[in-house]
């Protein structure tokens, strides 16, 4: 029998790559992290992936949503006047504040203005600038005063029993201003007239934030003058407005009978001005001006 065999050399488990350390009981065994579940993809339908167009005031509901609006007028102070749609529905109502005071002191004050104007042109021929000046502010005095006796407007548009619009006076002079604003008295648009409208053409601004967003002009200063002299008798001799929006046509008020005959009428092309603001101006237009 041949010597014994020597014993095989001891392997280390901590160099055995196969090796692994049990864990001791105190040492809590780390969390398997969870899997992840697969996203599938959001199919788009084809009215979602296109994009969203500008709402357009034309699908809103209530009187404000037409385009065209005809009016009552020749009412007397106090009656209440219609405002209808296309199709005859009435729309919108108010109180009429036409008043003959309004029509006389615009007339007075047009006549003093006028012979103070050429008074003070005479006297600047006759080499007098001082009592030229001393004319001026005068007549500037005296159509100041006049236009002060005229009582201010505060009219409310009412949607059936409910108050849709208010249009309040602001100042008399040298410019007339109105401002319009809504149910809640978020303020819509302030309408400011030319301080000369009354020597010549009458010009409608339609200010917002003190920015200039539309205005509305009679047809020629020569219309004007007629209309002032001869409007109130006979319908062809009225004239229309223009309204523009960016300088762009946004719309018209037809005082004067067209083809078709119909006139006291209100007509948009455009929803870039506020139909309320426009409302509004067509109240003043036809309700208010002699």
């Amino acid at each position: 029998i041949g010597p014994p065999k020597p014993p095989p050399p001891a392997i280390k488990l901590e160099t055995n790559p196969a090796y692994i350390p049990p864990v001791p009981a105190s040492v809590p065994a780390p969390p398997v992290p969870p899997e992840k579940p697969i996203e599938k993809p959001i199919e788009k339908s084809a009215d979602a992936a296109a994009p969203r167009a500008r709402p357009s005031l034309s699908g809103l509901a209530g009187p404000f949503a037409h385009t065209r609006y005809r009016f009552t007028t020749g009412l007397r102070a106090g009656e209440v006047a219609n405002i209808r749609g296309e199709e005859g529905q009435v729309l919108l109502s108010y109180r009429s504040f036409a008043s003959v005071v309004g029509i006389v002191a615009a007339l007075v004050s047009s006549i003093v203005t006028l012979a103070g104007l050429a008074a003070v042109l005479f006297l600047v021929a006759e080499n007098s600038p001082t009592r030229a000046l001393v004319v001026l502010l005068l007549t500037l005095i005296f159509a100041f005063f006049i236009a002060m006796l005229v009582p201010r407007i505060n009219v409310t548009l009412y949607d059936e029993h409910h108050p849709a619009l208010t249009i309040s006076q602001r100042s008399a002079h040298p410019g007339v201003s109105y401002v319009v604003a809504a149910p809640n008295g978020a303020t819509l648009a302030e309408l400011r007239k030319a301080p000369f409208s009354r020597l010549g053409r009458h010009r409608w601004r339609i200010v917002q934030d003190g920015r200039q967003l539309a205005e509305a002009v009679e047809e020629s200063w020569s219309r004007a003058i007629v209309r002032k002299a001869l409007g109130k008798f006979n319908r062809r001799f009225e004239t229309n407005l223009r309204i523009e929006y960016g300088g762009l046509h946004a719309g018209h008020i037809l005082r004067r009978p067209d083809e078709h005959g119909q006139f006291d009428l209100l007509e948009l092309t455009t929803d870039a001005l506020d139909r309320r603001v426009a409302v509004a101006l067509a109240v003043l237009v036809l309700g208010r001006e002699p």
